[in-house]
Formats: structure tokens, C-alpha cells, sequence
């Protein structure tokens, strides 16, 4: 897991585009809703979907919205 310091916001980790994504991702949206309502592909969303994990160190959707939380993104 990547070691994310824990004074970082969630806005220093990941782009605009990938905080819209992870909001989305708290919503229960999956990866196609996601892409049919940004009008992205699917492999956009999904390449996005993987950085996010990656660039937060968490490896299942529940880690993310705990750790996005923990690091004030309001969903």
C-alpha cells in the first residue's frame, strides 16, 4: 500500500477529474453509468477508476470511500 501522509488532502492526491470520479464511485454508480454520464468510454473510466486506487494505496471500493473521507472529500 502507498504511504499517503495523512496532512495531504484528498486535492493534493488526485485530479479534478478522478475526485468527480470517486464521488461518482460513492453514489453506487459503476464504471459504465459512470462513463455513459461523463460521456468517457468505458476503458477512460476504468483507467481513471485503477489510478485512483493506485494513487491512494487502497485496493477495494470501501477503502477508498473510508480513506476519501478521512481526507475531507465530502460525497
Amino acid at each position: 500500500m502507498k504511504n499517503v501522509n495523512a496532512e495531504i488532502s484528498i486535492h493534493e492526491i488526485l485530479t479534478r477529474r478522478e475526485i468527480e470520479i470517486t464521488k461518482l464511485i460513492a453514489k453506487s454508480y459503476t464504471d459504465k453509468q459512470i462513463a455513459h454520464k461523463l460521456f468517457r468510454s468505458y476503458h477512460t473510466i476504468r483507467t481513471h477508476h485503477k489510478n485512483i486506487l493506485n494513487k491512494t494505496g487502497q485496493h477495494s471500493i470501501g477503502g477508498l470511500i473510508c480513506f476519501a473521507m478521512q481526507k475531507g472529500l465530502k460525497i
